[in-house]
């Protein structure tokens, strides 16, 4: 009979997952996740495939989130200003997350870049490609609504926003501070709310008058 596990997969995944955010992939070590996690050398191996397992484990379950908080919210809006809350929100400081230590992903690609791995550089570059897709069916999406100007190329517009993204959560690691990509961020901002029809434009500007 196997012996049952004495551990919850999805825990034991999740904190991982905090732990190579801090640390990094290379500055956190088999011993370290053993005395963090209780999980024994063996069971990392045959059950994780490793540290490339586990950390192809905490790539899938930082995905996982990406999608709901910022996929799914793409994925319902045809407007520039979805665009604009998303990338607010990378350089916004909140108590449940750890944005000052920037973006797993991005942290992930640009330390894999001396390591090399096929496997982690395919978890990272599929994360980002799949943030410009949702970019860019937005865009097209409010092109046919007529609330983005036909003149605004999807797909440029949607690398351009994956280029701030992986540019603010790089300020915000070197900053150690959520806010640390912020000045970066509002320029963007900037040029993503001149992407939206004339109309919708006046009106946001007409609005932030008004808060004033």
């Amino acid at each position: 009979m196997a012996r049952p596990k004495s551990y919850n997969r999805a825990e034991v995944v999740d904190r991982v997952r905090d732990l190579f955010w801090k640390h990094g992939y290379q500055g956190l070590g088999i011993r370290a996740i053993e005395e963090e996690t209780g999980l024994g050398r063996f069971a990392i191996r045959t059950e994780f495939g490793g540290k490339e397992g586990l950390m192809l484990e905490a790539l899938a379950s930082y995905t996982g989130d990406t999608d709901t908080y910022v996929h799914q919210v793409l994925r319902a809006r045809d407007d520039t200003e979805a665009i604009v809350e998303i990338l607010e929100g990378m350089v916004t400081p909140h108590p449940e997350t750890m944005r000052h230590l920037g973006c797993l992903m991005v942290n992930t690609s640009v330390e894999n870049a001396a390591l090399d791995s096929g496997p982690l550089r395919e978890a990272t570059n599929k994360h980002f490609d799949t943030l410009r897709d949702e970019v860019a069916a937005l865009l097209i999406r409010g092109r046919a609504h007529g609330k983005v100007r036909i003149d605004v190329d999807p797909a440029s517009g949607a690398e351009f926003v994956k280029g701030a993204v992986i540019a603010a959560m790089v300020l915000n690691r070197a900053a150690g501070d959520a806010s640390g990509g912020a000045g970066f961020i509002s320029e963007a901002v900037r040029t993503v709310r001149g992407w939206a029809e004339t109309g919708q434009a006046e009106l946001l500007g007409e609005a932030a008058n008004t808060s004033h």
